[in-house]
């Protein structure tokens, strides 16, 4: 039996709503009795007569549960979210077989050993950093799934939790700490995992008021970084060239 265009995105309710169904007709209709028990259920489901009954029944029902689901999500994320003052460690060491030592200006540490494997977008931003140092007190760059570095929670696709971990943190000489992410032209997770995270960003910038942050993600597009800060992140537009959303990022 197929359901409904109308439940197909809700595939992840059919084995809860299965059991219901099925416990429904025991308990009030004695069905574990019947001869080809399953079959039978799904007849009278099926049947022109009822059908449209119990098409409502489960409509009710589905939209009834999203509020459950929708609280039971908030809970998990409230227990998975640690609060911590995050503060850059005092001093960080290096792996020889997997670190390099580079030149750079205004790095938070001294001498500047970062993972030999970055990634271009990384490199190329670290070079732009190094050719603003007068505007830069300092920059550091952020690693991942330790408390010792900058996590943001964020939450893709519904219901699974993640902690997003920007790429770089820099202070500006006026006082700014700028939060950035870098993507490159091609992200392929721009639709889903990159506009998770880049409205969850902006999200916690707005929400640490009187701090001075701003961020987002940002490319390097035509021999310039551009950011994009708003807080609905639209990836398809510039899968159509519409890179109205972003702005020339400046420090």
């Amino acid at each position: 039996m197929k359901l409904r265009a109308s439940f197909k995105n809700v595939k992840r309710s059919v084995p809860a709503v299965k059991t219901a169904i099925y416990t429904w007709f025991r308990k009030y209709l004695g069905s574990k009795t019947w001869p080809e028990e399953m079959i039978l259920v799904q007849m009278v489901l099926a049947h022109n007569g009822n059908r449209k009954q119990f098409e409502e029944i489960l409509a009710s029902a589905i939209e009834a549960y999203k509020a459950v689901r929708e609280k039971e999500i908030l809970k998990r994320v409230e227990e998975s979210e640690q609060f911590y003052d995050f503060e850059i460690a005092k001093e960080s060491f290096f792996n020889q077989h997997t670190d390099e030592r580079v030149e750079h200006e205004k790095f938070v540490y001294e001498p500047c050993y970062l993972s030999a494997s970055r990634l271009n977008p990384e490199k190329n931003f670290e070079k732009f950093l190094t050719e603003n140092s007068d505007k830069i007190v300092w920059w550091w760059k952020n690693g991942e799934n330790k408390q010792d570095y900058f996590g943001i929670k964020y939450e893709y696709p519904a219901g699974v939790i993640h902690t997003f971990y920007p790429d770089y943190l820099v202070q500006l000489t006026d006082g700014r700490i700028g939060i950035i992410e870098t993507k490159d032209m091609g992200d392929r997770d721009g639709g889903n995992y990159t506009k998770a995270k880049a409205e969850k960003l902006q999200e916690y910038i707005k929400e640490q008021k009187g701090k001075k942050l701003f961020g987002g993600i940002a490319i390097e597009k035509s021999g310039g970084w551009k950011i994009n800060q708003k807080s609905v992140y639209s990836w398809d537009k510039c899968e159509k060239n519409d890179w109205n959303d972003w702005e020339k990022l400046k420090f």
